[in-house]
Order: structure tokens, then C-alpha cells, then sequence
């Protein structure tokens, strides 16, 4: 199967000029890439420059740089579901990525070294995860960014070498001792806001329409697992990942009792659960997992946003729970963020973003160590990254703690993006 790597603009066209090279290798800015960009596998209008500096596809290997850059390079892999069933998310995941390197290199860099990213496509499959995999383990920061959805994710990870992975979903639990690290907080922690709404709205049974997969059913075992804390019940009902239609579940879902519906799903299974929603004209609140809580998911809907659309995510929504410096950073993040990408946060970018966070702190805690320096120090120093001290101190596992998760709801435009809950459950 073809592999494709997006290589990266080093310049945006603007008024009258362009726009300072960003130094993100492989990267597409904040703009959306079309799908015959990601078919030719290089964007028309980039530099040679970015090429050779890439080494990306379609670069020649003998081209050098016109001239060295002012700083070293740190060249982080990022494996990105970009086509195939999780391509809303992984747009956005490139998106969160993009900004927070262009942020780290106006800053001056990490250790006195720039960041360049190198991005290769999974097509959202476990096979293309895996020849991503291969070819990212290759990077000199010794550093790649696991940023594809449960399936591509279990393709890629026995397929590294020599590289930490960072992880940004909830469901993947890598084992302490091992070099992958997981950067989103356990689902039993997203899913918690939605289980603490469900229970001030007075409501007693949450109908879940899970993919019969590993994604859906993960999700699924996350919320029984709280549900069952929170005295909830939980009835369900699964559907095939490339199903269209599921108004049959979504009805068999509402006959047991459901008052809130989640979609224990992701891409394209998502949108066509939503679809059969609106073609039902249900008017249950519907809460929808982390991955569909992307701008470019409500951009996908042919129908206008339902108003009680909800998403369990990472985002800061709101201001309850939040520490000071957190309020801070988050409202820093979201106006530059706004700035960079003329569309506001989702969570698929913030999870990204805090990727980055990671990444660097493994390289300038360690100076670019080994791959086996990097685990030891992320397991022993705490990580701060967008105003919370987070560590990787769960028992048993590398996964995050101490990061904020929210429900967030959908804006009544799709200019308004996902944001604190206006409308309870």
C-alpha cells in the first residue's frame, strides 16, 4: 500500500508578501489540505527548500539547503490519521502539532534547537500505522508523536524502534516500562464531566451506539465502568464501523429507555450516526466521543448543528475545576490559537498541543537524549504544559494525570466551535 507524507509549507501566502517560514516539516499550516494535495503527496507550491529540509516524499535526497539554518533541528515523526475513517481528527491533530512548534521556534526553540515535524498519513488503517511506524523511527529527536486513532495506533506501536511514542488517546493504557506514553487522560476521566451532567439533569439511563470495534468498544467499557459508580444505567447498542444508516439502533436505543445518547464511535461512523439522528429528528441530548469534537466534524455535517450536540474532550471548557494558571494558559492558547488558525480550539488540538508539550519537555530534560533517557525522565519529573503540572504516576501505567477534561458543546455555527456548556443535558 502507497504511503504519502504531507510535506510542509514554509511560507503562506498573504497581502502583499508572504508570510515568515514556520519550520514545520511535512506540516499543512492551519489551513485544510484538499484530498488531491494528500493524493500528489506534496503540496504544488512548496519551496524546494522545504523539501530537501523535509526529506519528506518527493524530495531529492542530494538536494541540500541553499543555506544551514541558524539553529540545529530537532525533526519530530508524527503518524497522523489524514485519509481513511479518522480524518476529521487527524486534520486537526496536524493542526494543534503545527501551532504549538510554530509557537516553540518563535520562541526561541528547545535546547537551542528548532522543531521540525514529519508527518506520515496511516489512512486510518492498523497496516499503514505500521509502515508509518517504520518510517518515523528514523528521526532524529527520537521522538514520534502517535497521533492516528486506536487502530493505526496498534499497528504502529510494535513497529517502533528507538523512539519514545506519545500518544494522544484515551483508551490506549501503554504499560509502565514501556517507551510509549500516553498524553490524554484515562476515558474513565473524559467520560466523568458527561457522567457528573447526567446526573444533575436528574437523569438515570445514557443509550451508548458503539462501533464493533476496538475504538467503540473501549469507549463503551469506559462509560458502564463510571456509570456503574455513578448509580447510572447504561443500555447499548453496537453498529458496523462502515454502516450509513442506524436509525433502527438509534430507535431500538430510545425503546430501552435512553435519555441521553453517546456515540461510542469515530469519523465517518460518527457522522453517519449523527446523520441518522437528524433524519429521525430526535431531540435527545447527544454526546459524542473525543475524536469527533474537532471543527472539521461539524464542517462534515449536511445539516445544521444539532442544539443539543455535546462531546466528552480535554478541553478547559468553562472555568470550573480549573487552577488560576490554568484559566490563564487556556485563554493565552485560545486567542493565539484564533490568531494562527482563524478557527477556535478543538480537542483534537489541544490533545495535540499537549503531545508537543511532551516531546519537548522529553528533548530538553535530556538534551536529546536516548530513547531509554527520555522514558526515565518523563517517568520521574512532572510535565507543564498549558498551566497544569501533569506526571505520568498513574500505577502500572505511562499515562497522564492531573489534566483538565470537560464536556463541551457544540456552537449553534460552526464559526463557534466547541466551547463551554451552555445548555445543561
Amino acid at each position: 500500500m502507497k504511503r504519502r507524507r504531507i510535506a510542509a509549507r514554509k511560507g503562506e501566502k498573504a497581502r502583499g508578501g508572504t508570510t515568515p517560514a514556520r519550520l514545520v516539516c511535512g506540516g499543512v499550516g492551519p489551513r485544510r489540505v484538499p484530498r488531491w494535495g494528500r493524493a500528489l503527496g506534496v503540496i504544488a507550491g512548496l519551496l524546494p527548500l522545504a523539501l530537501a529540509a523535509c526529506g519528506g516524499a518527493g524530495a531529492p535526497s542530494s538536494r541540500a539547503p541553499a543555506s544551514s539554518p541558524a539553529k540545529p533541528v530537532w525533526v519530530v515523526g508524527s503518524l497522523d490519521d489524514l485519509t481513511g475513517a479518522g480524518a476529521n481528527g487527524g486534520e486537526a491533530q496536524q493542526k494543534g502539532l503545527n501551532f504549538f512548534v510554530d509557537q516553540v521556534n518563535r520562541s526561541g526553540g528547545v535546547a537551542g534547537h528548532l522543531l521540525r515535524v514529519q508527518y506520515c498519513d496511516t489512512q486510518s488503517t492498523p497496516t499503514g500505522g505500521a509502515t508509518c511506524a517504520r518510517q518515523l523511527s528514523t528521526v532524529n529527536s527520537h521522538v514520534v508523536i502517535l497521533a492516528g486513532a486506536l487502530p493505526s495506533t496498534q499497528g504502529a506501536i510494535p513497529q517502533l524502534s528507538n523512539v519514545i511514542g506519545v500518544s494522544v488517546l484515551p483508551v490506549l493504557f501503554p504499560k509502565a516500562g514501556s517507551s510509549v506514553f500516553q498524553v490524554s487522560a484515562l476515558e474513565k476521566a473524559v467520560v466523568a464531566p458527561m457522567l457528573s451532567a447526567v446526573k444533575s439533569a436528574h437523569l438515570q439511563t445514557i443509550g451508548v451506539l458503539y462501533t464493533a470495534d476496538a475504538s467503540g468498544t473501549s469507549q463503551l467499557t469506559a462509560v458502564q465502568q463510571g456509570a456503574s459508580a455513578a448509580g447510572l444505567k447504561v443500555v447499548s447498542r453496537a453498529m458496523n464501523p462502515s454502516a450509513s444508516d442506524v436509525t433502527t439502533q438509534l430507535l431500538q436505543l430510545k425503546s430501552d429507555g435512553a435519555q441521553v445518547l453517546f456515540f461510542a464511535s469515530i469519523g465517518t461512523a460518527t457522522l453517519a450516526a449523527l446523520t441518522s439522528y437528524h433524519s429521525l429528528a430526535m431531540d435527545l441530548p447527544v454526546v459524542l466521543g473525543a475524536q469527533a469534537v474537532t471543527n472539521s466534524f461539524l464542517r462534515a455535517l449536511p445539516f445544521p448543528i444539532p442544539s443539543r450536540l455535546y462531546g466528552i474532550s480535554t478541553l478547559a471548557a468553562g472555568s470550573a475545576g480549573l487552577t488560576a494558571a490554568e484559566r490563564s494558559a487556556w485563554s493565552t492558547f485560545r486567542a493565539r490559537f484564533k490568531a494562527y488558525a482563524h478557527e477556535p480550539v478543538d480537542s483534537e488540538i489541544s490533545s495535540a498541543y499537549y503531545a508537543g508539550c511532551v516531546a519537548a519537555a522529553a528533548l530538553k530534560g535530556t538534551g536529546g537524549g536516548t530513547a531509554a533517557e527520555m522514558t526515565s525522565y518523563l517517568t520521574s519529573n512532572p510535565i507543564t504544559c498549558l498551566g497544569a503540572q501533569m506526571r505520568f504516576d498513574i500505577p502500572g501505567l505511562n499515562v497522564v494525570d492531573q489534566q483538565p477534561t470537560s464536556l463541551a458543546q457544540a456552537g449553534p455555527t460552526v464559526a463557534d466551535g466547541w466551547g463551554a456548556v451552555r445548555t445543561p443535558l
